[in-house]
């Protein structure tokens, strides 16, 4: 199985639509720990969210399985028992983000987990790219003189984020980011955004 990346010299505008990411996890490994809850936001090129789906993940072993640091995610076992398992949960994120560009805020951790649990399910996911809001926050300050937290943007930019660490509202505060962001840039298209987007 591969993951898909669909990436010209120039995105068309049409292809310049966004699932905005977030995970919650019951670690930092993503070749040890497992997802317990996915949000995705779906954006189009106006940044007018489109849809929002959000799930917890019953991960294997669930009743002996360390749920890791509850007192941040603030997920517990019984909001994980009637929850999907992640085969079922990671083939409907990867029909929801098909296609679209991938946006999160640190987005190499969000998508190693996505992509392990990807691959250990046999799930293919087809991105036009990732985009990441830490990223694009840290360029409009190469002498690092501040912190790029999501919480820290949500308050410059005036966002609310009504329950951090929680992956709907995570998702739903960075999709709001995102705009400023690529405003503070000067990107206003398709070809001014490409020089952000990794495979």
């Amino acid at each position: 199985m591969e993951f898909t990346n669909q990436h010209p010299d120039v995105l068309p505008a049409a292809a310049c639509s966004f699932a905005v990411v977030d995970v919650e996890t019951t670690g930092l490994r993503f070749d040890r720990d497992q997802i317990l809850q996915i949000a995705v936001v779906l954006q189009d090129w106006t940044t007018q969210p489109t849809s929002v789906w959000s799930t917890y993940v019953r991960p294997p072993q669930f009743w002996s399985r360390d749920l890791g640091p509850q007192h941040v995610h603030g997920i517990s076992r019984r909001n994980l028992i009637f929850a999907p398992t992640t085969a079922r949960a990671i083939q409907k994120f990867a029909k929801l983000t098909a296609g679209r560009i991938i946006v999160a805020h640190n987005a190499e951790f969000d998508t190693k987990f996505l992509q392990a649990a990807a691959l250990e399910h046999h799930v293919d996911l087809n991105w036009a790219g990732v985009l990441c809001t830490l990223k694009l926050s840290r360029k409009l300050d190469p002498q690092r003189q501040q912190t790029h937290k999501l919480s820290t943007l949500c308050e410059k930019y005036g966002v609310a984020l009504d329950q951090a660490h929680h992956a709907e509202h995570d998702a739903r505060a960075t999709a709001e980011v995102l705009p400023h962001l690529l405003a503070a840039h000067g990107v206003s298209d398709a070809e001014l955004l490409q020089p952000f987007i990794r495979p």
